[in-house]
């Protein structure tokens, strides 16, 4: 039987693997991410200040009414725009959520790291990290957006997987940093150090239900109270 014959295809041009492999680099990663781009590009800078114009309002409408409460309309009413030029760039409430958490929960996370991957102790390790963590609170409000509703099931959609993602490693950094702790005799080990970041981390989320800026008291002194209850918690017995 004569071997089947091969079909000839032209050689690639040159940079054209590289050129797609760029493309698929740069492409949005979601839906409103390739909304966003369209229009920009479409209107240029203009769009891109109206974006940010969006979000700002929808900042301050989810935080004086609530995610739940809220609406496009107060939105749109909020910024000094029409329903449907918000349409224009946005098609659901959650779209706003994902534009106003994404970079925020991000930093968070990217703070963490870099404290983590020092060669310091697991106690100053931890200390570091919780104070980039109230530090990124105080320069973002949007976390407290973030910290007031269940993410989880607020944000249920792909465009949400970004953001469900960094916290989610957030998590585990944290857990592996106080494990190497444990390893090193530098916390008590009878803790499983998941659970020990829900309790740590929980108590710092809940800061936004009762925290006054205009109090007496920084929230980075709240910060420090809670950083020293974490470590004395941690610290190996006897």
């Amino acid at each position: 039987m004569a071997a089947p014959r091969q079909r000839r295809t032209a050689p690639k041009a040159a940079g054209e693997t590289a050129a797609k492999s760029a493309a698929k680099s740069t492409a949005p990663a979601s839906d409103i991410a390739r909304r966003r781009m369209e229009r920009r590009q479409a209107s240029g800078r203009r769009s891109d200040a109206r974006w940010e114009e969006i979000l700002a309002g929808a900042g301050r409408v989810f935080t004086r009414l609530g995610y739940g409460q809220s609406t496009l309309e107060d939105v749109a009413t909020e910024v000094g725009i029409r329903r449907a030029t918000l349409y224009y760039y946005v098609g659901t409430k959650e779209e706003l959520l994902v534009g106003l958490l994404h970079d925020p929960i991000e930093t968070m996370r990217t703070r963490l790291e870099e404290v983590a991957a020092q060669p310091d102790p697991a106690p100053e390790r931890l200390a570091a990290a919780l104070r980039e963590y109230v530090r990124t609170m105080a320069e973002l409000p949007e976390l407290f957006i973030f910290l007031s509703e269940n993410v989880h099931q607020v944000m249920s959609g792909p465009e949400a997987d970004h953001i469900r993602e960094n916290a989610d490693r957030y998590g585990r950094v944290l857990s592996q940093v106080i494990k190497s702790g444990a390893d090193a005799g530098e916390f008590r080990d009878d803790i499983d150090p998941s659970i020990a970041v829900l309790g740590i981390i929980g108590m710092f989320n809940w800061i936004h239900r009762w925290y006054n800026p205009e109090g007496e008291r920084s929230l980075a002194d709240f910060g420090e109270v809670f950083i020293e209850m974490a470590l004395s918690s941690l610290a190996p017995k006897g």
